[in-house]
């Protein structure tokens, strides 16, 4: 897989896509390799790599997201007390002033 941008370079939505090519790409070398068609097995590890740096870039901005939301609310407390503070986001709910919190999305085949 070649990389023309840096992961830190691309946008969101083109990591989730990229993500799920990745994961495509290494189900079916690992189908390859289950029926012995797979020659490179190097193939196979690369693949994995590849989901793993894009999933470790994913959740780093979902961090530094959560971690800019807690700053502002933090400046806001302390302006005013009782102004910053923010009713916690219920599960599956977006959180507070923006924040995009990623999620793995699992994928049924068949």
């Amino acid at each position: 897989m070649a990389r023309s941008k840096s992961l830190t370079e691309l946008g969101d939505v083109e990591l989730l896509g990229m993500l799920d090519e990745a994961k495509d790409e290494a189900t079916n070398l690992r189908f390859q390799h289950v029926t012995g068609q797979l020659d490179n097995m190097n193939l196979l590890a690369r693949s994995r790599r590849q989901v793993a740096r894009i999933l470790t870039e994913l959740r780093a901005r979902e961090i530094d997201t959560a971690e800019a939301v807690m700053a502002r609310r933090s400046v806001a407390a302390a302006e005013s007390p009782g102004a910053g503070e923010l009713p916690e986001a219920e599960p599956g709910e977006v959180p507070a002033e923006g924040a995009r919190v990623f999620k793995r999305r699992r994928r049924r085949h068949g």
